[in-house]
């Protein structure tokens, strides 16, 4: 809150919010399906666990000055994050030994660069992922982020990660700080103006995600649902701005629209990624109003949706970053 109340390149309408939250209210609006193409189809638990750890350990910056990173699966073609989760899932369907943490652990940086190559699958197996266009960016990062969080959960956890999970107790609250704390490049914080500011946008997405994965029950389940806020990235700030909710100084703007980057832990970004996370909470209050009850993630689902749909003009904020 101190963020957003301190703020001077960004601010939150609220009255776009309640026009927002009315609009909706009147729709009747649902909380899309989430998609199940990317959830590994398998009944063992451990390896849906260590797919998802991977797979959000992965989960950052797919935008690119260039041609965008895609794939061709099953005839569709698929860029960013659903291009990423379904070259991992083919990863963990066809090389299970492989995508076990003690293999990952120490995995070579030129076999890590052959899963997201997007190679034609061999004949009779089930799912064929096709090479696309542009090349998937960051992986020097990506690669060793899948080796020291493979290592920190073999080094606590003998590699188990239901045994991580599990230490949670069903709690949203105690496994977000886990995860943050344990697992290497999930530590999404910031200074402003003195004082951290805890984002978290993986840790929180990961813990959302298990939770879904799992039909929120068995290892899945969480009790504290409500814990969890919006996920702040780029693509949220981006429809939240074409809606008139998020307000932009006119230095900000013109970076944006002129796709200067927005350097990490400036004051400009972290304005940007704290207005967005109150703008939802504003409009998850302004919903219960109208008695339409969300959890905050939920709003962010359905965010993320419309922000894919619509036909948005003006560009999201460019910003080189491991957290989103």
């Amino acid at each position: 809150m101190e963020v957003v109340k301190q703020a001077k390149s960004v601010r939150i309408n609220r009255e776009k919010i309640l026009e927002l939250a009315k609009k909706w209210a009147k729709e009747n609006i649902k909380v899309p399906r989430r998609p199940v193409e990317d959830i590994l189809d398998t009944k063992n638990e451990r390896k849906i666990l260590d797919y998802l750890i991977i797979l959000d350990t992965l989960n950052f910056c797919f935008w690119s000055q260039r041609e965008k990173w895609n794939i061709k699966y099953k005839g569709k073609k698929y860029d960013g994050y659903f291009a990423m989760s379904l070259c991992l899932k083919k990863f963990f369907e066809e090389k299970p030994e492989q995508a076990e943490f003690k293999n990952l652990a120490k995995i070579f940086y030129k076999d890590f660069c052959d899963i997201f190559k997007g190679k034609p699958a061999c004949h009779g197996l089930r799912h064929q992922v096709l090479p696309g266009g542009g090349e998937l960016q960051f992986l020097r990062k990506r690669w060793p982020g899948a080796r020291s969080v493979s290592r920190a959960l073999l080094k606590k956890y003998n590699g188990d990660s239901r045994k991580f999970i599990a230490s949670a107790k069903h709690k949203f609250s105690i496994l977000v700080p886990k995860i943050y704390k344990e697992l290497p490049t999930f530590g999404d914080t910031a200074k402003y103006n003195g004082k951290k500011v805890y984002l978290l946008k993986r840790a929180q997405i990961l813990a959302a995600d298990i939770c879904f994965a799992f039909g929120n029950k068995g290892i899945g389940r969480f009790d504290d649902l409500n814990y969890l806020t919006s996920m702040p990235d780029y693509k949220l700030p981006q429809i939240l701005r074409h809606w008139g909710i998020l307000a932009y100084s006119r230095e900000l703007e013109n970076k944006i629209r002129n796709r200067i980057l927005i350097h990490a832990s400036s004051k400009e970004e972290v304005e940007i990624r704290g207005a967005t996370v109150w703008a939802v909470e504003y409009l998850k209050d302004e919903l219960l109003k109208f008695g339409k009850k969300f959890h905050a993630y939920e709003i962010d689902w359905i965010l993320w949706i419309k922000s894919q749909e619509e036909n948005i003009k003006n560009p999201y904020h460019l910003t080189k970053t491991i957290f989103y």
